[in-house]
This record gives structure tokens, C-alpha cells and sequence, in this order.
């Protein structure tokens, strides 16, 4: 029988991470909404014990999926993929003038 799934809001320094890399990029924060995911079917198919990191931009719809726990390296990967061009057409911040 497949494990059941858990879906719940990341730790505040997962979030942080993520925010302060969108952000270093141009990128709205609020464009993109950020799941964990453990002991799902997917988990157990790819050989993640610790879970799943879900990364969803919601103006284009794409989503990326990052393994999380000890020695993961999702942040990282998650930044590479930026570089690469994933999420490219996502909501970017107003430039900001200096007052």
C-alpha cells in the first residue's frame, strides 16, 4: 500500500532561503507558494527518505520538485535551475528608486 501523503507549510529558514534567492534575482516572493511533502509515493519511488520541497510559481504554473533532508542540497539545485532559466517568465519586483 502506498504511503500516505503529508503536505505542510516548509521551516521559516526553508522559506527564508528561498524568499532571499527569489529576491537576489529580481523575482516576486509572492508569485511563488512552497510546500514540503513527506512519505509520498513520489518520495519513495525517487529514494528521498526526508521529503519532497515543492516550488510552484503561481503567474505561469510551473513547478519544480527538490529533495530535502540531511545533506540536501535543494537550495543549491534551486539556484541552478534559476540560472538555467526555470521560472524565467515569473512575476519580477518593480525596480526600486533610492529616496
Amino acid at each position: 500500500m502506498p504511503a500516505a501523503s503529508r503536505t505542510s507549510t516548509p521551516r521559516a529558514e526553508t522559506t527564508r532561503a528561498l524568499h532571499d534567492a527569489l529576491r537576489s534575482r529580481g523575482f516576486e516572493t509572492e508569485d511563488f507558494r512552497v510546500e514540503e511533502e513527506s512519505d509520498t509515493q513520489l518520495a519513495d519511488e525517487l529514494g528521498v527518505a526526508s521529503g519532497i520541497l515543492k516550488v510552484r510559481c503561481r503567474s505561469t504554473g510551473e513547478e519544480r520538485l527538490y529533495s530535502t533532508g540531511a545533506g540536501s542540497v535543494w537550495l543549491g539545485a534551486f539556484v541552478m535551475d534559476l540560472g538555467r532559466g526555470h521560472f524565467a517568465d515569473a512575476a519580477r519586483a518593480a525596480a526600486r528608486m533610492p529616496a
